[in-house]
């Protein structure tokens, strides 16, 4: 009798120390594969938005050979949100913000997937606006995918998108993400105690989509260079041969700099200063865009060191 109430209560005493161990209180640590479950549900709900609209199906961006980090994960479901307002827009419905994060210095794929369920209710909520009754069903889990196939699975998302809006980024949308580049670096030349008094570039009239892009490249490399001063891996870009460069392609790309931008704040622990968000800019022209962006170029290279 006394051996199986012993039995009995060291049972309990088990049963206890696993509900209070800090050990079962850990949180769950989500996967590429958990996000890329999730996204194909986006995709769904996306196909029953074209189909209700009757818009065509829009061909799936190149897959560039690139690795990429759940942080351009995350800058691209930031502009599908863009993308939203302007469904949102065109069915006479308000604008809502879209979601900033704080700097940090590795961003897991959680905070991804915090993005993709933000996604799935802000679609849910528009479809239930105009009268959309049909919901897509889970998918399946998937199992063994990378950062990279989740933004490609978004980058053909956002595609579709265009489709459905009839439209993509202009020059303007582009302006407003360069004006969120000044913002951080501003922030960092601050922090550093750099006193910037540079103004921006001459403008030049007829500048196309594609010098704004060769632009960025260029701010993207001073960007590495920060990185490498702070320890943070950066990301590979590879060789862009197409030859119609988009004011889309450009978003994309000030996209990968706004992400790039972000480890360096957490390493100068400016985890509170969160990129704005863009402001809506009307009848921005490419010579614009290609003007801050410049600008951001030449506070870029004032920095010399990340000590302060």
């Amino acid at each position: 009798m006394f051996q199986k109430k012993s039995h009995y209560l060291f049972v309990i005493f088990c049963t206890l120390l696993a509900l209070f161990s800090p050990l079962s209180h850990a949180r769950y640590q989500f996967t590429p594969s958990d996000v890329y479950t999730e996204a194909l549900k986006i995709e769904r709900e996306i196909e029953i938005i074209r189909q209700h609209f009757k818009a065509p199906k829009a061909i799936a961006p190149e897959r560039l050979n690139i690795q990429l980090k759940p942080r351009n994960v995350y800058q691209k479901t930031y502009e599908i949100f863009v993308k939203i307002n302007i469904l949102r827009a065109k069915n006479q419905l308000p604008r809502i913000e879209e979601t900033g994060l704080e700097p940090v210095r590795n961003l897991d794929p959680g905070l991804v997937h915090e993005q993709v369920r933000r996604i799935l209710a802000e679609l849910d909520i528009f479809m239930t606006r105009v009268g959309i009754n049909q919901r897509a069903k889970a998918a399946a889990q998937q199992q063994d995918k990378t950062p990279s196939d989740v933004y490609y699975l978004l980058d053909s998302i956002s595609s579709q998108l265009d489709s459905i809006n009839g439209k993509s980024f202009t020059p303007s949308f582009v302006f407003a993400q360069n004006m969120r580049i000044l913002e951080d670096l501003n922030t960092i030349l601050a922090k550093l105690n750099i006193h910037e008094r540079s103004g921006p570039p001459n403008r030049i009239n007829n500048a196309t989509p594609s010098d704004v892009f060769n632009l960025a490249l260029e701010v993207m490399v001073e960007i590495q260079r920060l990185q490498a001063m702070a320890g943070v891996e950066s990301v590979k870009l590879p060789v862009l041969k197409k030859k119609n460069i988009t004011p889309g392609d450009v978003f994309t790309m000030t996209g990968m700099i706004i992400a790039g931008l972000q480890p360096i704040k957490a390493y100068l622990s400016l985890n509170h200063q969160i990129t704005p968000a863009a402001l809506i800019y009307k009848g921005k022209q490419p010579a614009d865009a290609l003007q801050a962006l410049g600008w951001a170029l030449r506070k870029v290279k004032q920095i010399r060191s990340l000590e302060y």
